[in-house]
């Protein structure tokens, strides 16, 4: 069990940003105390992970509120979180393809001027 200090300074976020995450929903709600603070298990820690990997690939918000609430809510299928993320998926392929494309025109500039020094 780790603190939320613990877990901050393990994941680089902020303690108000563990507790503002657990408050929109990003999260399930984290155990707590005897003292009523929180107490965070190695899943969630590896949860916050996976919550910084869809936010850092620019899932939004408001799928991430939406595929933590389906793990929470046994109620749903699975293949309604494998929606979430095929569609997630769908989007940072084509911005691959995208960045692909304008890191060839960057490389071909590089190589004209490096032709030309």
């Amino acid at each position: 069990m780790k603190s939320i200090k613990q877990v901050a300074e393990e994941t680089g976020l902020t303690a108000h940003t563990l507790r503002y995450y657990e408050k929109q929903g990003l999260m399930y709600p984290v155990p707590r105390d005897s003292s009523g603070h929180r107490v965070y298990r190695e899943q969630d820690v590896h949860w916050l992970y996976f919550i910084q990997c869809l936010k850092k690939t620019g899932m939004p918000l408001k799928d991430i509120q939406d595929y933590t609430a389906g793990v929470i809510d046994k109620a749903h299928k699975p293949e309604y979180l494998l929606q979430i993320l095929k569609v997630h998926k769908q989007r940072l392929e084509k911005n691959r393809a995208e960045i692909d494309d304008f890191l060839e025109h960057i490389n071909w500039k590089i190589n004209h001027y490096t032709e030309l020094v």
